[in-house]
């Protein structure tokens, strides 16, 4: 059957796409028919969306409602039936015959009238193969076709279940990306038979009883309700066997398909067949979890390469294969084909697009391909490494870091450019149509695309938001790593803030990390108010987010500075006499801030959740550990800066027990006070008279006088540090050979190289708090002991050289540059935080502990050498987002450099600077709330 073009093609593609036109509402008065049921259909999802829930897909309707809706039901029913009857069957075309149709019997059943709703789908002849020149009136057809049949088979009558089955039958293509209005109905369908198949889940299926069904020879069908069977929301509906026997019974069929022989067609041959049969084949599979990992155990990834490659060999420029190739060479992680692969799909698109008019067939699948691409090809996942790795792996071998970047930008634009075509086929609105651009959470109060109806959780929602976030996540790369100028980098700055936000206009509660990522930028901009309001937002509906409680309490302590008019450094010089008081009163209560009683709150929050997770067995991911141990951290930042840091010294064992309980299982209880449980090997006198206590010889130099230690708490301090020792059992022990023997070096040992990594942290935030405090011995033996749970590094090179910074000063320096020349090597290229960290402690090297009389530079020329390049170093880190631009350490030695060179200027605009960001500075750091990297 031929379906002549429709003057009303636009919608239909805006339908198709499980959107409306902007403009429905207006449809009410317009004379078109096709328009007059778009908008009754418009009016219908809203009150399913509001008031009845999804009620075709829930088995279980909410009765009140419904008849609360009665009223409405019966209005809509009405006025559709009087526009029908305006309208003669003679002028109404197929898809408007078929659209009135199927709403009508949509409004019928949810009316509960059973009978109604069939005898009006019984009155529709179905087309068996109806066809049109026009992509969009076909798509839309397939739409309101996969509707009708998940409505007949939703009747009362005897057997009306077969009317899916007889769908399923003839089904030859399912998931089409673009296609959101037709998956939401195919999904009912498949919902509904799975459902009666398996008694609704009392009786698990097996994968035999899929292919004993009528629609068994109709292999998109099988792999369609498999796939959708395997999806983590509908386990109880299979048994556990039902994944391996599917996998079998799919690679024997890409095997057979595989080794079919077939020429190689000309242009003139259209690859109809095979293209429907691979995009459902990966439609289906990609759909059982957006996880890759999981998506590979059902179709593995070099059996996926095998069949894609010599489906290349038997079609012709197919965009179906060339976009799921891509995908598998992304998880076989062959980025340098995969980006190849890429520019040959872009020619195809581009070509395509000018055959047709400018219009981008499948277009969301050409978002989702770029989207993908960009967010594996950024520099971020591809080039750092990621410390949850044990070994580096470089993932382009042939194409340098510039080469991708550059080629990452003309993607960025072409993936814009798409987005914008997507808005006006989808009628889609974002600020500048909004003027809402100054409101940084206008998202959350204003509803910017009235017209798309439709869950957080859609694929076109997830598609859209997902393209817009990997363009933000681009330019936040940009934003650290390649923003040579000031301008350049706010400039970056601004975008990653306006796509970001354009992500959550699309999606604004669904996804978590999106939410959480724009908050801590928001953050990084010193937004501190709608950084608040939006973590506590999303504290709402993600309890158990805590990296967002450590930004919330950070944010929190940041306002309490800003509000403060009283420097709290005044009372410095009263910390010592009041001390005693404070510990022997601390079990009393004390007036806390907000910020302290969310840190407690969050903290007791934790740990109901490491105890649930406990009972039922449940692992806590990686980065869930590290947050709650951030956490923890945070709240000792909080009585630090109010009681002093001689307040926290006690409670630093803590973190340690709590670093036990997350990454070592909590299998090793805390051991009692015991002095002999003390380590030799870190016996500070012996160490000093032996002078072996390190792997490293260049920490003591026995030519180079003892350190300066302050002594009048050296007891409590040692105490202290014993304790550490003892409840973190991670000393080492070691004979006078220097082998290590002890039980807990094992078990540090046998621990992962992350957690290891993590322990080394925690052991140099324990060397930063003692080295504020003057205690350098018990610095010293904790950097020790972070180089010994894990291999030395920048970060334990700069903490030496800040320990050695006042009184051994040319070993300081060797640290320094050891430090400075490690960032060259690619495993830390990347790392701007201790990059950071190392400028700082030469700085402090060069500005504050040089002593003229026997200084480091041998003439004044060398002075202005060495303040010239220290110079240069914190110019350029300023141009590094967030960290070095937000960090007041930097601005203040940059207006010492400049005092000393005279520059008014620059004196100015940094010391300006400098207070401005000490003036809301958190308790932390913000990043301290990033993901583990």
């Amino acid at each position: 059957m031929f379906i002549e073009a429709s003057p009303n093609e636009r919608y239909m593609r805006t339908l198709s796409l499980g959107s409306f036109p902007q403009n429905v509402l207006d449809f009410q008065e317009s004379p078109d028919f096709f328009q007059q049921i778009a908008f009754v259909d418009y009016q219908l999802q809203l009150l399913i969306q509001h008031d009845l829930g999804d009620a075709i897909a829930s088995s279980n309707k909410n009765t009140e409602a419904a008849r609360s809706a009665t009223e409405k039901l019966a209005e809509l029913k009405n006025y559709i039936t009087s526009v029908n009857a305006n309208y003669s069957k003679r002028s109404q075309s197929y898809s408007e015959s078929l659209y009135y149709t199927v709403v009508l019997a949509d409004l019928h059943y949810l009316s509960f009238e059973y009978e109604n709703m069939s005898a009006t789908l019984s009155s529709f002849s179905l087309s068996g193969s109806p066809h049109s020149e026009s992509e969009a009136q076909t798509d839309f057809i397939e739409y309101l076709t996969a509707r009708f049949y998940a409505l007949f088979g939703s009747g009362k009558r005897e057997g009306a279940y077969k009317h899916w089955l007889e769908y399923l039958a003839k089904l030859t293509n399912y998931g089409t990306k673009s296609q959101i209005a037709a998956n939401r109905w195919q999904d009912t369908i498949l919902l509904r038979v799975v459902g009666l198949l398996s008694s609704n889940g009392a009786r698990p299926l097996r994968f035999k009883d899929i292919i004993s069904q009528s629609f068994s020879e109709n292999a998109c069908s099988v792999i369609a309700i498999s796939s959708f069977c395997l999806r983590p929301e509908n386990e109880k509906y299979v048994i556990k066997e039902f994944k391996n026997d599917f996998n079998v019974f799919l690679t024997e069929l890409i095997n057979t398909k595989v080794k079919q022989k077939k020429d190689f067609p000309d242009a003139s041959v259209e690859n109809c067949e095979e293209e429907t049969f691979i995009n459902s084949l990966y439609e289906s599979i990609n759909d059982i979890s957006s996880q890759r990992p999981l998506v590979a155990q059902v179709l593995k990834p070099k059996l996926s390469k095998k069949f894609l490659v010599n489906m290349t060999e038997k079609t012709y420029q197919s965009f179906a294969i060339l976009s799921n190739l891509i995908r598998t060479l992304l998880d076989l992680e062959e980025y340098d084909e995969a980006i190849a692969a890429l520019k040959t799909y872009i020619d195809y698109v581009e070509k395509d697009q000018e055959q047709n008019h400018g219009r981008v067939n499948n277009i969301l699948d050409v978002i989702d391909v770029y989207t993908v691409c960009l967010q594996h090809f950024n520099p971020k996942h591809s080039f750092i490494p990621v410390a949850r790795e044990g070994d580096i792996t470089k993932k382009f071998k042939y194409n340098d870091l510039y080469t991708v970047v550059e080629q990452l930008k003309v993607f960025t634009e072409k993936l814009l450019h798409y987005l914008s075509e997507l808005a006006k086929v989808a009628d889609l609105h974002y600020d500048e149509e909004a003027g809402l651009q100054s409101n940084r959470l206008s998202f959350l109060y204003h509803r910017y695309n009235t017209n798309l109806v439709m869950s957080d959780q859609s694929k076109f929602v997830k598609t859209v938001a997902k393209a817009w976030f990997v363009i933000g996540d681009f330019y936040s790369y940009l934003t650290s790593h390649q923003s040579p100028t000031p301008e350049i980098m706010k400039k970056n700055v601004d975008l990653v803030l306006k796509y970001w936000k354009n992500s959550l206009i699309v999606n604004s509660t669904g996804n978590s990390t999106l939410l959480f990522r724009y908050a801590l930028e928001l953050s990084y901009n010193g937004f501190v108010e709608p950084a608040i309001k939006l973590c506590k937002f999303i504290l709402k509906k993600y309890p158990e987010q805590f990296q967002v409680w450590n930004l919330l309490v950070l944010l929190l302590s940041a306002d309490e500075t800003k509000a403060s008019s009283v420097d709290d450094r005044s009372n410095e010089a009263n910390n010592a006499a009041v001390l005693d008081d404070l510990k022997k009163s601390r079990s009393e209560p004390l007036t806390s801030s907000e910020s302290e009683s969310f840190v407690e709150d969050a903290l007791n929050i934790a740990g109901l959740y490491m105890q649930k997770c406990q009972q039922k067995g449940t692992s806590i991911s990686f980065q869930k550990k590290y947050s709650i141990l951030q956490l923890k951290m945070t709240q000792l930042a909080m009585w630090e800066a109010k009681h002093g840091i001689e307040y926290i010294l006690e409670s630093i064992a803590e973190v340690f027990v709590l670093y036990r309980e997350l990454f070592e299982s909590g299998d090793s209880k805390p051991e009692p006070p015991q002095k002999s449980l003390q380590p030799p090997r870190l016996s500070v006198v012996n160490s000093r008279a032996e002078s072996k206590w390190s792997h490293r010889p260049s920490v003591v130099d026995p030519s180079v006088p003892e350190l300066k230690v302050d002594k009048s708490s050296s007891r409590e301090h040692r105490a202290a540090k014993d304790k550490i020792k003892r409840l973190s059992r991670v000393g080492i022990e070691s004979n006078s050979a220097g082998k290590t023997s002890s039980k807990a070096h094992q078990e540090a040992l046998s621990s992962s190289k992350p957690a290891r990594r993590v322990l080394q942290e925690i052991w140099l935030w324990a060397a930063s708090i003692y080295l504020r405090l003057g205690s350098m011995e018990e610095a010293e033996e904790c950097i020790v002991e972070a180089e010994t749970v894990s291999p030395p590094n920048v970060k334990t090179h700069t903490y030496l050289g800040l320990l050695t910074s006042k009184y051994r000063k040319f070993l300081s320096l060797q640290e320094f540059e050891r430090s400075l020349e490690e960032f060259h090597h690619p495993e830390e290229k990347f790392n701007k935080k201790a990059y950071g960290v190392t400028l700082l402690g030469m700085c402090k090297l060069f500005l504050k502990d040089d002593d003229p009389s026997n200084s480091l530079f041998i003439s004044n020329k060398d002075v202005d050498a060495g303040l010239i390049r220290i110079k240069n170093y914190l110019e350029e880190y300023t141009h590094c987002w967030p960290y070095g631009y937000n960090c007041p350490e930097v601005w203040y030695y940059l207006s010492a450099i400049y005092e000393k060179f005279d520059d008014k200027l620059l004196l100015n605009e940094a010391l300006w600077k400098c207070v401005e960001l000490e003036n809301q500075r958190p308790v932390r750091a913000y990043s301290v709330c990033e993901d583990w990297v």
